[in-house]
């Protein structure tokens, strides 16, 4: 365990810096003051922050209890501390490589930060609420069904469960009895839905036919076979709620804020660029 713990730290290292502008607490959900000092190395102080800032940085480790990563997380960064002090020591943070990287790196954490302080400035209450006052506009009250059907291989079979179903049979009692769908074990229930995007045309379009209780007297005919439906019920389904969809409403105004800017920037800049033919040689292209 604690050797695929360390190769994953040593993955997580070698991930893009703006990470670290990422704001890693809000991310894990975590309670812990990220002040906190969890150790000192040669009166260097290491907090939660850095802890949890070294997990986010893989998914995966971000998956795993916090407790079980902590001392490996922890010595993870006490040793890079030991290290980086030696590499002082010796006059290493003056070395050009050193500069040259610390160049390379610095225009992304800047512009990482600025972004996301930009968002957060955008992304007022009262902005997702605007938000979300248009996206129930534009996203009305659906009608939907509760319906139930059985899935047979061919029109015979399927028309002959119609004359059982005629003469008084259970739908449910024959969908656990002959239904070759995924449904079958509770009674060929497939729950609501709604009329665009969640089944096949051909079978929505026979199930927003009937009304609550009757079941198609004609078999429907999809991609997976035959269908016998029935539909048990018909309501009007509910708008989500604002923090259902909270973060989705985040995400646009933090995308056409970041839109907004470059378009504003590049209306502003004197931008010249190099068509592919004169960097990539003609044999190579075709």
């Amino acid at each position: 365990m604690a050797r695929s713990f360390s190769r994953a730290l040593a993955f997580a290292a070698g991930v893009s810096l703006a990470a670290l502008a990422a704001p890693a607490f809000a991310q894990s959900g975590s309670e812990i003051d990220p002040n906190t000092v969890v150790a000192r190395v040669n009166g260097f102080e290491i907090t939660m922050e850095q802890v949890e800032r070294m997990r986010a940085r893989d998914p995966q480790l971000m998956q795993v209890p916090l407790p079980m990563l902590y001392e490996s997380i922890l010595n993870h960064l006490i040793e890079g501390q030991l290290i980086a002090d030696k590499a002082k020591a010796e006059g290493f943070a003056d070395h050009p490589d050193v500069a040259e990287r610390l160049n390379a790196v610095r225009d992304e954490i800047v512009r990482s930060v600025y972004l996301t302080k930009m968002v957060e400035d955008a992304a007022t209450e009262e902005a997702i609420q605007a938000r979300y006052e248009a996206f129930k506009a534009e996203h009305p009250p659906e009608e939907e069904v509760k319906a139930s059907h059985i899935l047979v291989e061919t029109e015979e079979e399927a028309r002959a469960l119609i004359e059982q179903l005629e003469d008084g049979a259970d739908f449910a009692e024959l969908a656990k009895a002959e239904s070759t769908g995924p449904s079958a074990p509770n009674g060929g229930d497939l729950g609501y839905f709604r009329r665009n995007g969640q089944m096949v045309e051909p079978f929505a379009a026979a199930a927003f036919d009937l009304e609550a209780g009757a079941f198609t007297t004609e078999p429907v005919q999809t991609q997976f076979g035959w269908h016998v439906i029935t539909v048990t019920d018909r309501r009007m389904a509910e708008q989500p709620s604002l923090e259902q969809v909270r973060n989705q409403l985040t995400t646009e105004i933090a995308q056409d804020t970041i839109e907004s800017l470059v378009e504003d920037l590049r209306a502003e800049a004197e931008i010249e660029t190099t068509p592919i033919e004169d960097v990539v040689p003609k044999a190579e292209a075709e």
